[in-house]
């Protein structure tokens, strides 16, 4: 779940390879309501789309002829196969902005992942609306917009309650996980679907999943 701001977030125009987050919403716990101290987990993932290249460019295509044998119609998604063609960006440093005061450099990984964890002493201090914490990840290239991450907090004070952690296949989205050619056709070209019963925001949810 992230938000891009571009509508396809692994294509350029130009011949330089295009960087991106992808920000994964996370949670925060406050840790004592007497003295107001919470926890805050960040996750993402920075990449480049990889350039392109008759080896990219052959993959494609042949998949792209695979899906049209496996089911007459539509192409497969472009959209749904360019998180293949993407490299991690290693050692790539950055800001999480929590508030104008608040603030931590982090860097990624070997994989482009990161996981940081910042303790505030007062929530007070930080923009919570409800039980959401939006925060900035600012890079060097990307120094006046950034992009917009989500920290859903649970304070104290808040009711007792419940979450569930879920897979996505045959759980939320018909995938059909076990007949491995409808599951590329449900995977590449077909409108995504939801599990009867099981999910009623099947359409919001994938719109900032992308996979």
């Amino acid at each position: 779940m992230h938000i891009f701001q571009d509508k396809n977030p692994f294509t350029t125009n130009d011949s330089k390879p295009k960087e991106k987050f992808m920000l994964i919403p996370s949670i925060g716990y406050e840790l004592d309501k007497k003295q107001g101290n919470a926890t805050l987990t960040f996750d993402g993932w920075y990449y480049r789309s990889l350039d392109s290249s008759i080896i990219k460019n052959i993959i494609k295509n042949t998949l792209q002829a695979a899906l049209g044998f496996m089911d007459k119609g539509e192409t497969a998604n472009e959209e749904r196969l360019e998180p293949f063609f993407v490299a991690d960006v290693s050692d790539r440093k950055f800001q999480l902005r929590l508030s104008e005061s608040i603030s931590q450099i982090v860097s990624t990984d070997e994989n482009g992942r990161f996981h940081q964890t910042i303790i505030v002493n007062s929530l007070t201090r930080l923009p919570v609306q409800g039980q959401v914490l939006k925060y900035i990840a600012i890079d060097d290239s990307h120094s006046q917009n950034g992009y917009e991450g989500t920290v859903y907090v649970m304070k104290t004070t808040d009711h007792i309650g419940c979450s569930i952690i879920s897979d996505i296949d045959d759980t939320i989205k018909i995938s059909e996980v076990p007949f491995k050619t409808k599951l590329m056709v449900n995977t590449f070209k077909k409108p995504f679907e939801a599990v009867p019963g099981r999910c009623f925001n099947l359409n919001i949810f994938l719109t900032h999943s992308k996979l």
